[in-house]
């Protein structure tokens, strides 16, 4: 039975932390500490809910599906996008594209392995993306109206389990190993146990 959980948030928090971060900031992440969502995160949302309203290819999917999968001691768990026709849809919001800007994203890996039935992932990724009031509402009050959306190109990254060189299992050994190295690892499994 699996002990601890390890979800794609945990695993890019981790990664990023190492390369551009700091320790401190990996560490409220093991502690689960509240944080304020940023303003990109926040559009992140709303492109996602705008997507899942207009864009036809994935119109009438599965929304917001919770996938789990054990693993030896660990509980793989996310909440995927969208699934439709065996595939896996993920809506990212950045400031700025630049192509295979996902490729390293943990996860596709762990989607992939948690959906053995799916066939790819694909990222819609934009960096344009603007919620405006529409010209007829009124400018001096508070607008609680529909607001109207602009977005820019939607670029494609398509991915599939063979194109990866590491596997879960590789990169599950070198997250624990890190976290034993760093004196990490007890504060994890205190943080990170599954409740059941």
């Amino acid at each position: 039975m699996a002990k601890y959980y390890i979800t794609p948030t945990l695993l890019n928090s981790w990664q990023y932390n190492i390369k551009n971060g700091t320790l401190e900031d990996f560490i409220k992440v093991l502690n689960k500490e509240e944080f304020k969502p940023t303003e990109s995160i926040l559009k992140g949302f709303e492109y996602e809910k705008y997507m899942q309203e207009n864009f036809e290819e994935t119109l009438n999917g599965a929304y917001q599906v919770k996938v789990s999968k054990e693993y030896d001691d660990y509980l793989l768990y996310g909440i995927v996008d969208c699934l439709k026709g065996g595939i896996i849809y993920d809506y990212k919001y950045t400031k700025h594209y630049e192509v295979g800007k996902f490729f390293n994203n943990h996860q596709t890996l762990m989607y992939l392995e948690m959906i053995p039935e799916a066939k790819k992932m694909v990222y819609l990724i934009t960096d344009k993306f603007v919620k405006e009031m529409p010209l007829s509402a009124p400018l001096n009050y508070e607008y609680c109206g529909e607001y109207e959306y602009k977005v820019g190109d939607v670029y494609r990254e398509e991915y599939t389990k063979d194109m990866f060189p590491e596997t879960i299992d590789s990169i599950l050994h070198k997250f624990e190993q890190w976290l034993k190295q760093y004196n990490l690892f007890d504060l994890y499994t205190e943080k990170w146990k599954c409740k059941y």
